[in-house]
Formats: structure tokens, sequence, C-alpha cells
């Protein structure tokens, strides 16, 4: 059953909840905007906010508060290079249908 008690329908989520709860962390601590998340975990930004989504909710029926970092840990510089890296290949862009 899903948080509200409702049954969960549709497709099963392509991240594992580790990881959906990793996307969340790094989201909510250092920042990372959805669209960055869907290209490193190799998801679609719609399914990434709806990750993100969930896991707030959950966060917060469970009173768990993650606040910001005051200064971004250095090794998100290197995370957000990797990212725009991965950006920058077509393969892994956003597909629209126009």
């Amino acid at each position: 059953m899903a948080l509200h008690g409702d049954f969960k329908r549709g497709r099963p989520p392509r991240l594992a909840f580790p990881d959906q709860v990793l996307a969340a962390v790094l989201h909510l601590r250092a920042a990372l905007a959805a669209e960055p998340l869907a290209v490193l975990f190799g998801s679609s930004r719609t399914a990434t906010h709806r990750t993100l989504l969930k896991i707030r909710t959950l966060l917060k029926a469970h009173s768990i508060v993650i606040l910001p970092a005051a200064t971004p840990p250095s090794a998100l510089t290197a995370l957000q290079a990797r990212v725009r890296a991965l950006s920058s290949d077509t393969s892994s862009m956003i597909k629209t249908t126009r």
C-alpha cells in the first residue's frame, strides 16, 4: 500500500528505494535540481520529480528534516562536472516529441 492507504498503481519505480533516498538527499542537502539528478541516475526528469515528492512526503511524515549544507562539499564540484558531461551526451538527453 502507498503512503495514504492507496494501493500502488502503474509501472514500478526505475530506481531502487535506496537510490531514491540518495537522490532526495542530494536534492535537499546539495541543492541539485531534478534534471541533473535524472541524468545522474539514468531516469527521466518527470520520474525524478515524482521520486523527490514521494521521498519528501515520507520524510515529512516521519518528522525528518534534511537541511541544506551551509557550504557545498568539495565533491559537489566534481559531481556537477560529471552531470554536465553526461548531459552533453546526446544519448542521455531528455527527449521531446517535437
